[in-house]
């Protein structure tokens, strides 16, 4: 029995097409709601400071639909063995690869001069805090509980400005329910030194960093994925096209 090996391995690149697509996709819808979730986080860095990051988790957002459109409309083309459609299909992943290139970029600069603007910010704002000002006072209970961090580098900054430690310092005081509970495990706590112990600053600064090094190995991870997946629609492509011209010379002879 003839085994056309032609056939096989083309349809084994049109499997693996499919599957790399498939993998773009979920790529994207990841980086998507990781995007959409950061407007939100941002929004507590105030809009002066994260505007141009915000800028750039817009601009992922819509980058992502359009790869998973791009992707989309690749595997229609793998499926049915349209050559004009895996040809175009190309071109937008070059596109993409660019759009993606300059996006990684761009992203990686704001994050860059976020650092620089929330440490400023929040140096300022922590003896703020220390003031009678509720709302400066909110603004770093909600800090510390979220980071779980104590102070601006410290619990200590707390004792150097004659201050006492935050009860947001201390988890299980802040989220009880009744007056009583709260005074009797934060005095537990400051007695014990079970309070955070890290410094916000330090762990705020630290979560931006692993989300700029987590976009960066997205673009990475895309990267390598839309190159392969070029590679295999040229191949499909070029492999169909020269099938369907010895089709029709047989049929002409």
């Amino acid at each position: 029995m003839f085994v056309n090996f032609a056939d096989i391995s083309r349809g084994c690149a049109k499997t693996l097409l499919l599957v790399l697509n498939g993998c773009c996709i979920l790529v994207a819808l990841c980086t998507f709601i990781f995007a959409v979730v950061d407007t939100k986080i941002l929004k507590e860095y105030g809009e002066e400071r994260a505007s141009g990051t915000f800028a750039g988790d817009v601009i992922i957002i819509v980058t992502c639909i359009l790869l998973i459109s791009v992707a989309a409309f690749g595997s229609v083309g793998a499926v049915k063995s349209d050559v004009r459609i895996l040809y175009l299909y190309i071109g937008f992943l070059m596109i993409m690869v660019i759009l993606e290139l300059l996006i990684a970029i761009y992203v990686s600069l704001q994050r860059y001069g976020l650092e620089f603007k929330v440490s400023e910010w929040l140096r300022d704002d922590f003896f703020r805090n220390n003031t009678d000002d509720d709302v400066h006072s909110d603004l770093w209970d909600n800090l510390q509980i979220t980071y779980e961090c104590c102070g601006l580098n410290g619990p200590e900054d707390y004792l150097a400005i004659r201050k006492q430690i935050s009860l947001s310092c201390c988890p299980r005081a802040y989220r009880a329910r009744t007056a009583y509970a709260k005074q009797q495990l934060y005095r537990t706590c400051v007695e014990s030194s079970t309070y955070y112990n890290d410094g916000c600053e330090d762990e705020i600064l630290y979560a931006l960093r692993a989300d700029a090094n987590w976009l960066v190995g997205v673009a990475v991870t895309s990267f390598w994925f839309e190159a392969a997946g070029m590679l295999l629609a040229m191949w499909v492509a070029n492999n169909t096209r020269n099938e369907d011209s010895a089709y029709k010379q047989s049929i002409r002879y």
